[in-house]
């Protein structure tokens, strides 16, 4: 089974387990559990997969030329998903990695401890704060910097790379795959 798939089987998985059946226990003694296992359901609903925002044939179309299936990782601690997608020819450097980092995804005890999106953000910005070129019109906030593009929506702290911004076009493909992933966060 391709990376691909094998995203997509887990993502599914997830959905099936997290968000399947109908909790109508009434609020009694139950109340405060069957709040917070819908809460966790809910919060897993909303998990986004990096391999479905861009997928590996868009990942071709952004660098422009074939890719192959997207290797796929994650650092659960900081709520983080990634995908990678090299160039399918040997002789080339091309590629594009996109990570998530979402609530959702993190451990409670992390979030507890006031871990977020937004919190990781915002430090990333502040160190990247020599030579960052702040976006406007990509999600709530966005900056090109070392790394890529770095976009926050919402809950959702995105980075995107295509190797040096200054080079090949790369802004405007990191700005394309931006647009891309924007439009499928808002469902359009």
């Amino acid at each position: 089974m391709g990376k691909k798939y094998l995203c997509l089987f887990v993502s599914a998985l997830i959905l099936v387990a997290g968000c399947g059946g109908n909790d109508t226990s009434s609020e009694s003694s139950q109340g405060k559990q069957t709040t917070v296992q819908a809460t966790q359901r809910a919060a897993v609903c909303q998990i986004k997969e990096p391999c479905e925002l861009i997928t590996g044939a868009e990942a071709g179309s952004l660098i422009g030329e074939e890719v192959k299936d997207g290797q796929y990782g994650e650092q659960k601690v900081v709520g983080m998903k990634k995908c990678f997608y090299e160039a399918a020819n040997p002789d080339s450097v091309k590629f594009l990695q996109i990570t998530v980092q979402q609530s959702s995804f993190m451990p409670p005890e992390v979030r507890e401890a006031g871990q977020s999106p937004q919190a990781i953000f915002a430090e990333t910005k502040k160190m990247l704060a020599d030579g960052r070129v702040d976006l406007a019109g990509f999600g709530d906030e966005a900056f090109i910097g070392t790394g890529g593009l770095h976009m926050l929506s919402g809950d959702y702290y995105i980075t995107i790379g295509v190797g040096n911004p200054d080079r090949d076009g790369n802004r405007q493909k990191l700005e394309a795959a931006g647009r891309l992933v924007l439009d499928k966060l808002q469902g359009r």
